[in-house]
């Protein structure tokens, strides 16, 4: 079985869906085992997320990636911290306490609606002192924008056709490919996307828990590229990319054993009655 490593996953639980969508560390590691994803790169729910507490809620939300990330360093090489805007000054101040001593390696930000750029300046110019890593799930215009403003961190972005025209010319840009809601063309143009940015930042983004992405891995499996793309795609673009903030990490060899034996049930039935949801509307 091909290698793979997801460089978009979520531990924590997002309560603006219905049903609520989440997982925690176990279960995470149940999916990943039953659909053959060795490591991944981690961060709390970036919508959604408890914040009745503000700061507070989003420090704890922070600990469980941080605390997975020491129990797992293999499987989870690299934990992202989340952070609010909202939160001003302090949000900053808990953004930089995460940085150095909790062991996060960069910042997750869903932009909910607003997304007013100069506010999150101040997190990312911590982030950049750290040249860290930032999954903001924001447009690809405003990706871009920033990553010339903060050239020491890297980005991810969905690897969408305004995302490939705006910034397959930015080096501090790497491309994520993820399964779309059950409905929409799921079916990814592989071989013209490796066509307009190469095969070497493209990668394999699950986005779990809220989507099933054995699907993605079924369309890459199936897609007309060559080998070398497809396991570039799956592994060795996001091992380059891990190893640039953890020299001494190297991908698994031994298949991931779970802390309990789930059921195909309680792995997937949530996603896809959730997808079914998605494709009534």
């Amino acid at each position: 079985m091909r290698h793979y490593i997801d460089i978009h996953c979520h531990i924590g639980m997002s309560i603006t869906y219905d049903p609520i969508a989440g997982q925690n560390t176990g279960l995470c590691l149940g999916r990943m085992a039953s659909a053959g994803i060795a490591a991944a790169i981690i961060g709390p729910t970036a919508v959604g997320s408890l914040q009745a507490r503000g700061v507070l809620d989003t420090r704890d939300q922070n600990a469980v990636i941080a605390r997975a990330c020491r129990q797992f360093p293999d499987r989870f090489p690299i934990g992202l911290a989340l952070i609010e805007i909202r939160h001003g000054v302090a949000g900053v101040e808990a953004l930089e306490r995460e940085l150095t001593e909790n062991g996060l390696m960069g910042v997750m930000w869903h932009p909910g609606g607003v997304s007013p750029e100069r506010r999150l300046y101040p997190f990312l110019e911590v982030a950049a002192m750290w040249k860290g890593l930032c999954l903001l799930h924001e447009t690809a215009a405003k990706t871009a924008s920033i990553a010339r403003r903060f050239p020491n961190l890297t980005f991810i972005q969905h690897a969408d056709p305004e995302a490939v025209e705006v910034c397959r010319d930015l080096e501090n840009v790497w491309f994520e490919i993820v399964q779309v809601p059950k409905g929409a063309d799921s079916k990814w143009d592989f071989a013209g996307l490796i066509n307009q940015v190469g095969n070497e930042r493209l990668m394999f983004g699950g986005d779990a828990p809220y989507y099933d992405y054995r699907i993605l891995q079924a369309d890459l499996e199936s897609a007309n590229i060559d080998e070398e793309s497809r396991d570039r795609i799956a592994h060795k673009n996001a091992a380059t990319l891990i190893q640039q903030f953890r020299p001494d990490w190297e991908l698994p060899a031994e298949k991931l054993s779970p802390p309990q034996v789930y059921t195909e049930a309680e792995l997937w039935t949530a996603e896809e009655d959730r997808l079914r949801l998605v494709d009534a509307f």
